[in-house]
């Protein structure tokens, strides 16, 4: 698992290391700016070579950008250094001393070059940018040359992700020790570009884990596995209540998802109006009444042993009075279950069982009360909040899954191919599956949007566009052989 951490928390890491094991602070800024300089050798070399300005900061994070330079001037990169303050003090100011020592020239403005380091501001920016600092940043942004930030690109919060005055777009980030919670967080995760993460020693100081969250790799997951003797009843009995006259599909895709997934059987509830013609063979389907919409009867549900509601219900339309206490029962009911869709404003109460909602921002704005953008604003404090008493799912870049007394966990895989219609019931499928099947429901949650993520990244590897959700609950079985 990769830590995720905060400013905060990143200060205390570096202060523990530096004070309380006695390291120098200008060891670690050393380590840093190599890492700095190594990646533009690595990956931007051919821009590198027909020069380097490196716009520098008066603080630490200048001092990462001073040793940078020092470094691609060894190497024989042709690299110039802009000074945005009269003097560095402290380890900062070491730095800048050794690259005046070798002669490393000055850059007094942003000319031609093949690429831009901003090593302007780091983690600690806690306000807006302003004065000249925003003049040079829009000057980066404006500039034709590609960036490089060090550490977080200027101007960029390190917690949330937000825009603060102004903000360069990075083609690579190099950032320090860990993950920060910004570069993972809209608009951050598109401004930061490609991330690269420099080890300079950190878990010496960090016995505690000082951190929010945690990105998953796939050697950090396990699919469950069958045993050799198990049969479709030990394997679980998933029952969908979905889909309407409208939104048929939604319930034929959230079924394929759960198939796909490996659960034993699969019961579909849903009106006698749902258009089921292309619904798998091997669903059972319950009758939801003669309408085109949803009318709950009265089932046995300790027969089934996971539950997925929601996808497509409504119809496009709000839920009837009847339909939407007859889901409140069912979630405080103790069986496993994943709420989605027009199914979320039922999930209010305490449950007795393990659950799951799946919401994306502007369905966890109405579950929170406030706006979508606020919601994108800080989506680990919302993820937070959503999952008071269950697990909450949050869609989109980067999907989150938090879980009260756990760490949130930032799943690395999806991208565009996710962004077409249906693609969230496939996942639902794929959720109430692993519920059904026994597994716990923030492992359920994770593991579902790592399949479901990685098999839109199969697809996407084939080719950028024309694929639709279907072809993505297709995908999902070899993304889980991945596993």
């Amino acid at each position: 698992m990769k830590p995720v951490s905060t400013a905060a928390q990143m200060r205390e890491l570096d202060r523990r290391i530096i004070e309380d094991l006695g390291l120098p602070g200008i060891a670690l800024m050393e380590i840093a700016s190599r890492g700095v300089a190594e990646a533009i050798r690595d990956h931007h070399h051919e821009q590198a070579a027909r020069g380097v300005i490196v716009v520098c900061g008066g603080g630490n994070n200048g001092g990462d950008g001073y040793g940078a330079a020092r470094w691609l001037a060894a190497w024989g990169y042709p690299v110039r250094v802009m000074h945005l303050a009269e003097i560095s003090t402290g380890d900062a100011g070491i730095m800048r001393a050794v690259c005046a020592e070798m002669g490393v020239p000055e850059a007094r403005s942003l000319d031609d070059c093949g690429l831009l380091v901003d090593a302007i501001f780091g983690t600690g920016l806690s306000r807006a940018v302003g004065g000249r600092f925003l003049d040079v940043i829009g000057d980066l942004a404006a500039h034709p040359a590609e960036v490089v930030a060090v550490d977080i690109p200027s101007g960029l919060s390190a917690d949330t992700g937000a825009v603060l005055g102004a903000c360069a777009p990075a083609v690579t980030t190099v950032t320090f020790g860990r993950l920060k919670a910004g570069l993972l967080a809209e608009p951050g995760a598109e401004l930061c570009g490609a991330i690269e993460v420099v080890d300079i020693g950190l878990q010496a100081s960090d016995p505690s884990g000082l951190q929010i969250a945690e990105v998953p790799e796939e050697g950090d997951l396990r699919w469950p596995a069958r045993s050799a003797s198990a049969h479709k009843k030990s394997s679980g009995h998933l029952l969908v209540v979905a889909g309407s006259r409208a939104m048929s599909g939604a319930a034929i895709l959230a079924c394929r998802g759960a198939l796909a997934a490996g659960v034993g059987l699969v019961s579909l509830l849903t009106p006698r109006g749902a258009r089921l013609a292309g619904l798998p063979p091997e669903v059972m389907v319950i009758d939801g009444g003669a309408g085109d919409v949803l009318t709950m009867p009265d089932l046995d549900l300790s027969t089934f042993t996971g539950l997925a509601v929601g996808p497509g219900l409504g119809g496009g339309h709000p839920l009837s009075a009847g339909l939407l206490a007859s889901l409140v029962r069912v979630w405080s009911d103790g069986i496993p279950a994943v709420f989605d869709a027009d199914a979320l404003v039922a999930a209010s109460g305490s449950p007795t069982g393990p659950r799951v909602i799946t919401p994306h921002a502007g369905e966890a704005a109405r579950l929170l009360s406030i706006t979508p953008e606020a919601v994108q604003a800080d989506r680990f404090a919302a993820a937070t909040q959503l999952a008071s008493d269950r697990t909450a799912l949050l869609k989109g870049r980067n999907t989150l899954v938090a879980t009260p007394g756990r760490l949130t966990s930032v799943n690395p895989t999806g991208g565009p191919t996710l962004a077409t219609g249906g693609s969230g019931d496939v996942l639902c499928g794929v959720i109430g599956a692993l519920l059904a099947r026994g597994v716990p429901a923030h492992e359920a949650a994770q593991l579902a949007a790592w399949v479901h993520g990685a098999a839109a990244d199969r697809l996407a590897d084939r080719r950028s566009h024309g694929w639709v959700a279907s072809d993505i609950a297709d995908a999902i079985a070899e993304s889980i052989g991945e596993l």
